[in-house]
């Protein structure tokens, strides 16, 4: 199987000035869409577009407001949980570990309210709520020792572009970076070869949230139609802190360092969602919805810290520290178009099977700078270059034994990244209680992901490259009235 490698996506630090801090990861983050909503829809395995019924699909195809033919309230509680297993991967009999985050969280509330339509319409629905498109939250650490230092790549910058007030300027300030009338060295010149232990932990938190509002009707029980506005509204933070250790002494001086990254995003955007399902036949459902780009407006904040400890021959210990000014920048970004297609069946009262292929180039994501447009041009010409298009394949069934319900769904994702074909499994099941007023249900679901970490980027020393396998699980519990 292939490794995905997205290289910058967890770098949010890594380029000398405010305008370059974004990268295609951001972009790849912003726009990944996997929408967890009822546990109706969860269980199903998120594909019920081609049938509806559920308010969640007003986040997939709107047309199955239609299909609901009493008003409904639904909430839904839910847990998350994200396992990662880590291990560096330069060096000999590194270790691995495990590490977890956990939130509650409510990624699904609804209000659908159904009337009688004109015009030979059976339906004419209005839906307002919330549905989670995406969550970050995640938390890993590693160690391990190896060549190398984070110092190489601030001397690098350094010396390439001078020194910023992220980065090489605050190695510099804290005394890790040495001025030889312009050009600037570290403790690790002419030492390249030497081990030293490093380790890191990164916490990452936020979702990304959608409150919509839909219309949807029901033509004779034959044609479906509905239209959704979406506003979404992302929120993500991001605290790293990296350290290196040197006890065996093989760097001369170097003793010690750390080094910590604060990041925090939050924005809103709007989109369209325009959805269709045609019954062929009595148990035949065939559906198609078309999504607008999103439209965001974001701004981010971010500040960086590093302590630097040192020790120079027949002297006491020497120890530099240094702090960034919080950095501000507020940018645009227009994620591309999305396809969906769908077809799902019926079999009577006794449940139904649902498939559901969604088509996303996410090379067309795009970021707007104002005022800054080389910047513009160069990050949105890494984006294409970097990012691919990726199809997402839902599937799903429902079995209905009385007033009781079992579901299962399984799932294909496809890698984003030019060069990586690999797609990535999903599964879920659920159950659920129908009565005439009010429904329970809860789901499971879990999805796992490979991916390769690099903690810095360097043009001549040692790269680092941390592996990173990931399991995100899903437990979403709902309760529904009708009226």
């Amino acid at each position: 199987m292939n490794v995905f490698k997205p290289l910058v996506f967890s770098l949010a630090f890594l380029f000398g000035s405010l305008l370059t801090a974004q990268n295609f990861g951001d972009a790849l983050r912003y726009s990944d869409f996997d929408p967890v909503g009822s546990a109706r829809f969860t269980g199903a395995g998120g594909a019920l577009g081609p049938l509806g019924a559920d308010f969640s699909v007003i986040s997939t195809n709107p047309a199955g407001l239609g299909w609901i033919r009493k008003s409904e309230f639904m909430i839904s509680p839910g847990l998350y949980i994200n396992s990662a297993n880590t291990r560096l991967l330069n060096g000999d009999n590194q270790l691995d570990f495990d590490d977890a985050a956990v939130q509650f969280n409510v990624p699904n509330v609804g209000i659908v309210t159904s009337s009688r339509g004109a015009n030979g319409m059976e339906t004419f629905n209005f839906a307002i709520g919330i549905n989670r498109l995406a969550d970050f939250n995640q938390q890993f650490y590693y160690q391990g020792t190896s060549k190398g230092s984070l110092v190489q790549r601030f001397a690098e910058l350094a010396n390439d572009r001078g020194l910023d007030d992220f980065e090489a300027g605050v190695a510099y300030d804290a005394e890790a970076l040495i001025d030889d009338n312009g050009f600037y060295f570290s403790d690790f010149d002419g030492q390249e070869d030497a081990v030293v232990e490093r380790s890191e932990t990164v916490i990452r938190s936020g979702s990304l949230t959608e409150l919509s509002f839909g219309f949807a009707g029901n033509v004779q029980n034959k044609f479906l139609w509905g239209l959704a506005v979406g506003v979404p509204f992302l929120n993500y933070q991001e605290q790293k802190e990296y350290t290196e250790t040197d006890p065996t002494d093989e760097v001369f001086v170097f003793n010690d360092l750390r080094y910590t990254q604060d990041l925090t995003t939050s924005g809103a955007g709007i989109n369209l969602k325009l959805g269709f399902i045609y019954r062929a036949h009595q148990a035949l459902r065939l559906s198609m919805a078309i999504h607008t780009p999103t439209f965001y407006q974001v701004d981010e904040t971010f500040e960086t810290s590093m302590d630097y400890s040192y020790t120079l021959p027949e002297e006491p210990e020497s120890n530099g520290f240094a702090q960034s000014p919080e950095g501000q920048f507020n940018y645009s970004l227009r994620t591309p178009w999305r396809l969906l297609g769908g077809i799902g069946t019926v079999f009577g009262k006794s449940g139904f099977l649902t498939g559901e292929v969604e088509y996303v180039n996410y090379s067309k994501n795009r970021f707007l700078f104002d005022g800054f447009s080389t910047d513009e041009a160069e990050i949105n010409k890494e984006t294409e270059a970097n990012l691919s298009s990726a199809v997402k394949i839902r599937t799903g069934a429902e079995y209905a034994i009385g007033n009781f319900r079992l579901r299962g769904g399984v799932g294909l994702q496809q890698a984003p990244i030019v060069g990586d074909n690999t797609f990535y499994p999903t599964g879920s099941f659920g159950l659920g209680l129908r009565q005439k007023t009010y429904y329970l249900d809860f789901a499971y679901r879990r999805a796992g992901q490979k991916t390769t970490y690099t903690p810095y980027l360097t043009a001549d020393a040692a790269q680092q490259f941390v592996n990173n396998d990931t399991v995100r699980e899903n437990f979403v519990f709902t309760l529904g009235f009708r009226w």
